[in-house]
């Protein structure tokens, strides 16, 4: 089953007219995981994203519909949070995360969508 990041990936790669081996080469990763990454077998680590948003110079949009794209494909999130406020608004976040409603999950995204515009 190909994730969102996958796809995004993948389409990336016909884009630049690039083989899974010429964006393994790029990205100083093996091929094996490009395509485990691809396919959805493995998820992307920390800092990957970024590193193909460098690599290949991609613009705002697309950057972060790369960055909407890895978000999507993951179950799980690590945070590491700096001050006791952080730690405390994560871990309700965390215990609450599907409890919410829509309207509260969509107003939480929208606080924080905000600090990505500035």
């Amino acid at each position: 089953m190909t994730t969102e990041i996958g796809k995004e990936l993948r389409k990336l790669r016909i884009d630049e007219d690039e083989r899974l081996l010429d964006m393994a080469a790029r990205l100083k990763k093996s091929s094996a995981f490009i395509s485990a990454v691809e396919r959805g077998t493995k998820t992307p680590p920390e800092g990957f994203v970024e590193l193909v948003i460098r690599a290949y110079k991609l613009a705002e949009d697309a950057a972060a519909s790369l960055r909407r794209a890895a978000d999507r494909s993951r179950k799980s999130f690590t945070l590491e949070a700096d001050s006791l406020l952080a730690r405390d608004t994560a871990g309700l976040m965390a215990r609450r995360m599907n409890s919410l409603s829509e309207d509260e999950l969509n107003n939480i995204f929208q606080i924080l969508s905000k600090k990505d515009a500035k």
